[in-house]
């Protein structure tokens, strides 16, 4: 437990840098490796999905419906596996080609481009405390405008068939999207769609609150405390002494659950985050980002409104965090959808380099041994090593 409560904190600290869903190399193998007596005193709600399986489900959906349409699609693709099998998007190549891959050049773009990029609005200096990439702060104009922005930017490189920076700008952009619904109130305004309205000059539409609306949520949130240990108190120094984000954690380690908080049903409001430039007003009742490292979740209204996790540590919301999440995941799926619709399926398989050679589809039986003889040596050098890797290979 001791070694455990150390890679917490240090990633702690990490996260502390995170404004967005987060990472999945941090919740899944960091948090979820401790028991469930701690993961509980963390508020864990349900599991957690990331910006990287977002994007990747939602390009998996898009993909499942290119290959429907194409030649003997509709006799082999089965759109009602868009949330289970298709997940995982060889399951669709298995099926349309009724063969069976190691590997695929999509997949590849989504673990070596589209996954790194929508992380990184979370980490590069520009972007990580930039409200308007985020959907904070009530940045709601400023970030539909981002929105607009990048969409252009994307149409001009797919104009001259730039697919690679096509697809970097695709996948920092969509960052800024999954962030609406994890971090506005929009789930708790009562929407189970999507907001199509993203990126286009009908957002103007929206009401939304601003400086004039001096109450946006109340504190009536919950406060729960984790008592500290010795080895917890030194390391409530540690992260103390380093000024990470403003932080005024202290022992006990205090969070909170909300529920009910946010005061507006009929205007878009979204949490101040500390550090971001744009400070919560002291004179006010505005809703906080919240989590364990955001300052201003101390200040009134106390509490928070993100969505980011299934624990609470992170997210006062994490109840409603699958919901925001899958909301994130059908507005990927749309926004390549859209993409395709102007480009067509032509330029699409380009983009995401759908198209599997004859050349490959003719000696696939014996690359898949190769892909098993490969697979079988990893496994037996890792069995005999003292230290394990998440090693994300599947062999079908």
């Amino acid at each position: 437990m001791p070694f455990c409560f150390i890679i917490f904190f240090i990633n702690i600290v990490l996260i502390s840098q995170i404004n967005g869903f987060v990472p999945k190399g941090i919740m899944t193998f960091v948090i979820d490796r401790v028991d469930n007596t701690f993961k509980n005193k963390l508020g864990y709600f349900s599991e957690s999905i990331v910006h990287e399986e977002i994007i990747e489900r939602g390009i998996a959906r898009s993909v499942a419906r290119f290959f429907y349409e194409q030649k003997n699609g509709p006799s082999r693709i089965d759109l009602s596996k868009l949330n289970t099998d298709y997940k995982n998007i060889k399951n669709i190549y298995r099926d349309y080609y009724q063969k069976s891959f190691c590997k695929i050049d999509v997949e590849e773009l989504i673990s070596d481009e589209f996954q790194p990029e929508v992380a990184s609005v979370d980490f590069d200096d520009d972007t990580k405390d930039l409200a308007s990439a985020h959907f904070d702060a009530e940045q709601f104009n400023q970030s539909n405008q981002r929105v607009i922005n990048y969409m252009n930017i994307i149409q001009s490189f797919l104009n001259v068939n730039d697919y690679h920076r096509a697809r970097k700008n695709v996948a920092r952009i969509l960052h800024t999207i999954h962030d609406f619904y994890s971090h506005s109130n929009w789930v708790e305004m009562g929407n189970k769609n999507i907001n199509k309205d993203i990126g286009t000059k009908n957002f103007s539409k929206y009401q939304i609150a601003d400086v004039k609306d001096s109450k946006t949520c109340e504190s009536n949130c919950t406060t729960i405390e984790i008592e500290c240990n010795t080895l917890l108190k030194a390391l409530v120094k540690l992260i103390q002494k380093l000024g990470v984000r403003s932080s005024i954690i202290n022992c006990p380690i205090k969070y909170f659950r909300c529920n009910g908080n946010v005061l507006f049903k009929n205007k878009l409001v979204s949490g101040f985050y500390v550090d971001q430039g744009i400070e919560k007003p002291d004179n006010a009742m505005k809703c906080s980002h919240g989590g364990i490292l955001d300052g201003s979740a101390f200040k009134k209204a106390k509490g928070g409104i993100n969505k980011d996790s299934g624990y609470f540590v992170f997210s006062p919301h994490a109840d409603l965090h699958l919901t925001a999440a899958n909301l994130a995941i059908d507005h990927t799926e749309f926004f390549f959808e859209e993409v395709r619709k102007k480009i067509g399926n032509r330029k699409f398989s380009d983009f995401l380099n759908l198209e599997v050679s004859d050349s490959i589809l003719n000696s696939i039986n014996d690359y898949i041994q190769i892909c098993k003889s490969f697979s079988i040596v990893i496994k037996q050098n890792l069995k005999n090593s003292s230290f394990y890797v998440v090693l994300n290979f599947f062999i079908l």
